[in-house]
């Protein structure tokens, strides 16, 4: 029977029974809790760009990707961290760092992965890189929001996209963006038309009820010419192309 004491005349109760402490997430692991990296706390602090020291067996080759996310970076800033390990060794954001020295950053955000071990940090560089090559574009919902940034002044071609890819995307040639008759099987023909749009092998130009179709290498250097003849100013673009049909005055 536990006892119960007095205390200035009220009745104090016991104190209640000890409980086994669990682990919560982001706590230091007890002897019956062991680590889950699941459940880690990250840690992340803004490093000189000088002190961090890139990979030297680096797998992927990140020069073609180097310029565009520098215009990401101008653009929104710095927004994703990179990845350090304990000794300021990068695990993941090559690409950025070396963009972040274009734009002449001094320091960029990081994450300390410094509870991972060896086996860990280098499973997560193969890993970070590969898990990324999975994902596949909706074309349908991209164009969509292609199309919502046509009068946001953004250039997206500073992003990675060829002038080409966007025109294949835009209402004008969407449904003829691939050249598939030569494929045997209409699955095919369907799989790729869905998830593997390229450059339009023809171009299909409307205007009001006329329809009509050039290959793709006229329609190229077409576009070409009126955009360095318009220096790639929208407006100028549209007037020019009034002009010569004939739509606006001279």
């Amino acid at each position: 029977m536990a006892t119960v004491k007095m205390q200035r005349g009220r009745a104090v109760p016991p104190p209640a029974p000890a409980r086994k402490s669990r682990a919560r997430p982001g706590s230091t692991p007890t002897a019956d809790a062991p680590a889950d990296n699941r459940f880690a706390r990250i840690e992340m602090l803004y490093k000189d760009i000088n002190d961090i020291v890139p990979y030297e067996f680096n797998p992927r080759d990140n020069e073609a990707a180097i310029e565009s996310v520098a215009n990401s970076i101008k653009l929104v800033g710095f927004r994703i961290p990179i990845v350090i390990d304990a000794n300021n060794v990068l695990v993941c954001g090559h690409t950025r760092v070396e963009a972040a020295k274009r734009l002449g950053l001094v320091e960029v955000p990081a994450v300390l992965a410094g509870d991972l071990t060896e086996d860990q940090i280098n499973a997560f560089r193969l890993i970070d890189n590969k898990v990324s090559e999975l994902a596949k574009w909706d074309f349908d919902a991209l164009a969509g929001e292609i199309d919502k940034l046509s009068s946001s002044g953004l250039t997206l071609t500073d992003f990675g996209w060829s002038r080409q890819e966007l025109d294949c995307l835009s209402e004008m040639v969407a449904d003829d963006c691939l050249s598939t008759d030569s494929l045997v099987s209409s699955e095919e023909r369907e799989r790729l038309r869905r998830a593997e749009r390229r450059a339009p092998a023809t171009a299909r130009f409307v205007l009001g009820e006329l329809v009509f179709f050039i290959t793709q290498s006229e329609y190229s250097a077409w576009v070409a010419g009126i955009r360095d003849l318009c220096n790639y100013d929208e407006a100028a673009i549209t007037a020019e192309l009034k002009r010569r049909l004939g739509l606006s005055p001279e």
